[in-house]
């Protein structure tokens, strides 16, 4: 007898991540999307109406984050939870390779991912032991409001890269880059949202296509028709276009 499908909800805040976990969840097949949610306070109605049997669900999102839905949920459908964020989760999570997904992920990874869920539904009572030291550690960890680590992947890894490493960023042929002391990689983000999402105390958005680092400013030098070009630190004596609608900003925040 074929299994029966597996009931998922899909809750991320970022429009185009819902997009490509349907995207990915189609191609896994197996699996019936209940309904999909923007935030803690949409998906609570839908998750007492369509009683999903899986929940793929983002950590942080504007107002209350997933962590604080899944402890207000009675009962709790099981959860894997989808985020671009690594905070207190990756070591714990990439030990026991369970119900965690760190974004850009492969459609494997989903499937992996499933596979596990199904196997800890299948056993009676509550989430696995992994998710709830999971939700433990972020209870205590979750006071950072900006993005502190992010993935990249290179070759079939993914190498998680600290904020503070990024010299600046990106974006080239509609792809988002974090150009670091050893190269260029690729992110699963918009510059708006890293705009966003990065500590305004070390990040400045300097231009459309740029988001720089001022840790590691070195000068500010002046180009064509007032436009600006910000030098860094590195080895290379990188240099980031700064636009003309930015530089004053700039020059204020390096005191210039």
């Amino acid at each position: 007898m074929a299994e029966a499908p597996l009931r998922v909800l899909i809750v991320d805040d970022e429009p185009l991540a819902r997009l490509r976990l349907r995207r990915l969840l189609g191609e896994v097949g197996g699996v019936e999307v209940v309904g999909e949610a923007g935030s803690a306070a949409e998906a609570r109605p839908l998750v007492a109406a369509a009683a999903p049997e899986l929940l793929l669900l983002d950590i942080q999102m504007p107002g209350e984050d997933g962590f604080a839905l899944l402890r207000s949920l009675d009962p709790r459908p099981a959860v894997v939870f989808v985020t671009a964020f690594d905070q207190y989760a990756v070591r714990a999570f990439e030990e026991n390779a369970v119900d965690y997904l760190l974004k850009p992920f492969r459609r494997e990874r989903l499937a992996a991912a499933l596979a596990r869920a199904r196997q800890d539904m299948a056993r009676p009572g509550a989430m696995s032991p992994q998710v709830e030291a999971l939700l433990a550690a972020l209870a205590q960890g979750a006071g950072s409001p900006h993005l502190e680590r992010l993935t990249v992947r290179v070759g079939p890894r993914q190498l998680i890269l600290k904020a503070e490493e990024v010299l600046w960023f990106g974006a080239e042929d509609k792809l988002v880059f974090a150009a670091t002391a050893s190269g260029r990689h690729y992110v699963n983000f918009t510059l708006d949202q890293l705009e966003r999402r990065l500590d305004p105390r070390r990040f400045a958005r300097v231009h459309r296509a740029a988001i720089a680092n001022l840790d590691h400013a070195a000068a500010l030098r002046p180009g064509f028709a007032g436009t600006w070009r910000l030098q860094l630190r590195d080895e290379a004596r990188t240099e980031v276009p700064v636009s003309r609608a930015r530089a004053r900003m700039l020059r204020e925040r390096l005191g210039a």
